[in-house]
């Protein structure tokens, strides 16, 4: 859970002072060795130390609200760049870099810590609010009276609905950040700033917005989209796409929080990127030394890598390359943070397998606004790779990987999880009667309600055709009858648009628990007997498998 934004703030104060007391420390030593390098007629001892504190100052100082000590380290780096470039430069050439002005500069650097500047940024603390992580159902909010009719078919998908005549009657309890708005025409303009109010008040995105309209021209378009209308569906209004398109929203607005691997070896500095990402609700594991790596990708699997260039003795770029060297980590996006600001070396390390270059010191609301799009670019490809282009859910082969480490899982740590194993019933007659197009509505109506009815930590796919997977860690087989008859029930209720007439469908479900098998393929063929089993029975319903129990041998 993110951090109380006041906790934040006495955090990274705390943290101002340990890199105002390292620094300084850090400093002193390097101005007595500047001392000593002059006393010895040029004679310098290991320039590149100097080198790189000034480097990490440059980067670091402007995070931590000391801009002008950082922009004075700069100068003093690149004053000392042609010696690290020709180490065989004469004493002579060498004192006449680091001379009495380099060292007064040196010795400014440490008086600079004790102004107490403003940070680059605000503090994220005090502009961001932490996400709810309330796990409540869609709110749908219907307004115009015309629109009653929805009310009652959009309830069967599993939303909560609103429905109000006029914008004007809306408490102001029914928006969240989980609420998708339904309205008419007419009433978009005042619905959109109302939405826009509610959005300022509780510094939340502001809910998407669908019409019900009767024009479907490019002006219509325009001016809907211009207003911030997110969707447009004409009259008669197809409840199964509205319900689809409500629940595409939702999705995107409940996207799980990122999974951020930070790599820098200046603690404090790493310390600060944490705390100020994890309020804004992402998930962030830092790293001072890369000795790990590899394990640790393995093991957090981040979205993003967040990482430093100059780690000595390591390189930013070598571990990046690294990275590419196995082929699940080609598309993981990897982000150069440095205070290298020469535009040539910058597209060079990019070249070598990094995805974006943040120039430090890089104000909070940029590293967050950063890390939030190259999140939501990675699951765009992610679903390209891993969900079914008809329903979105993972494919065959993802559902069955998510059923291995689910099974590993419950081999470590014994809680209960159960396998479902779905299919519509009688589902050829669907396509031979109304076409493949309807059987598509009908597959994509029962991946929706699935969606709505499990919950974001459960698995959901399509395993082929009119078949679906789910697997529901920490939840057994009583509690997944429950819930599978429930989504029978709702599901029977609909009713689809055939080629002469509308006429419902059923779903039969086999219920597997994953703890009893040796495997996790043997408790996917048991759901799937269980499956088979309900066909017999007369479908429409929920059969569990349960293991055969062994005569006592009271002999």
């Amino acid at each position: 859970m993110p951090p109380d934004p006041s906790v934040m703030e006495s955090q990274l104060a705390l943290l101002k002072t340990r890199f105002a007391d390292r620094t300084a420390t850090q400093l002193n030593a390097m101005v007595r060795e500047v001392q000593q390098w002059r006393q010895a007629g040029g004679h310098c001892g290991d320039i590149t130390a100097l080198y790189q504190l000034l480097h990490r100052l440059a980067g670091s100082s402007g995070t931590f609200g000391f801009a002008e000590l950082g922009q004075r380290a700069r100068c003093l780096e690149h004053r000392l760049t042609p010696l690290l470039e020709c180490p065989e430069l004469s004493a002579a050439r060498t004192q006449s870099v680091i001379d009495a002005d380099f060292l007064e500069q040196l010795q400014r650097l440490i008086s600079l810590l004790h102004h107490d500047e403003e940070p680059t940024s605000p503090p994220v603390a005090a502009t961001l609010t932490p996400p709810s992580l309330a796990e409540d159902a869609t709110e749908v909010l219907i307004l115009g009276a015309e629109l009653a009719e929805l009310v009652l078919p959009l309830g069967r998908y599993g939303f909560n609905i609103a429905h109000h005549v006029a914008v004007d009657d809306i408490p102001a309890r029914y928006w969240h950040q989980n609420t998708t708005i339904v309205t008419c025409a007419h009433h978009l303009e005042a619905t959109a700033i109302w939405n826009s109010a509610q959005a300022r008040r509780d510094q939340q995105k502001k809910a998407p917005i669908i019409c019900i309209g009767a024009d479907d021209d490019f002006d219509a378009r325009y001016r809907l989209a211009e207003l911030g209308a997110s969707g447009l569906f004409t009259r008669p209004v197809e409840v199964t796409a509205l319900a689809e398109r409500i629940e595409q929203l939702n999705r995107e607005q409940q996207a799980p929080a990122a999974r951020v691997l930070l790599l820098d070896d200046d603690k404090e500095l790493a310390e600060h990127y944490r705390l100020v990402l994890t309020t804004a609700g992402i998930n962030v594991r830092v790293m001072t030394r890369p000795a790990a790596l590899l394990s640790t990708l393995a093991e957090f699997r981040p979205d993003i890598v967040l990482m430093d260039i100059n780690m000595a003795p390591y390189s930013g770029v070598t571990l990046a390359r690294m990275i590419r060297f196995e082929p699940q980590w080609l598309s993981l996006p990897i982000i150069y943070l440095s205070s290298e600001q020469d535009r040539d070396q910058q597209l060079s390390a990019l070249a070598q397998g990094a995805d974006e270059f943040i120039t430090k010191p890089i104000s909070d609301q940029r590293l967050i606004r950063t890390v939030r799009i190259l999140h939501y670019r990675a699951r765009q490809l992610s679903k390209l790779v891993s969900c079914d282009g008809l329903t979105g859910l993972l494919n065959h082969t993802h559902i069955k990987q998510a059923l291995t480490h689910e099974f590993s899982r419950v081999q470590r740590l014994g809680h209960s999880t159960t396998v479902a194993m779905l299919d519509l019933d009688h589902f050829k007659r669907v396509n031979d009667n109304h076409g493949h197009a309807v059987g598509d509505q009908v597959i994509k109506a029962l991946a929706n309600l699935l969606h709505k009815r499990l919950r974001i930590t459960d698995h959901l796919g399509r395993y082929g055709g009119e078949e679906f997977v789910a697997i529901l860690p920490e939840c057994d087989l009583i509690q997944a009858k429950t819930m599978f008859e429930q989504i029978c029930r709702h599901f029977a209720a609909l009713s689809f648009n055939g080629i002469e007439h509308k006429f419902g469908v059923t779903v039969s479900v086999g219920l597997a628990d994953l703890n009893q098998f040796i495997s996790a393929e043997h408790a996917l063929n048991a759901a799937d007997e269980a499956l088979y089993q309900r066909k017999h029975q007369g479908r429409n319903g929920v059969s569990c498998y349960y293991l055969p129990t062994l005569p006592v041998d009271n002999g």
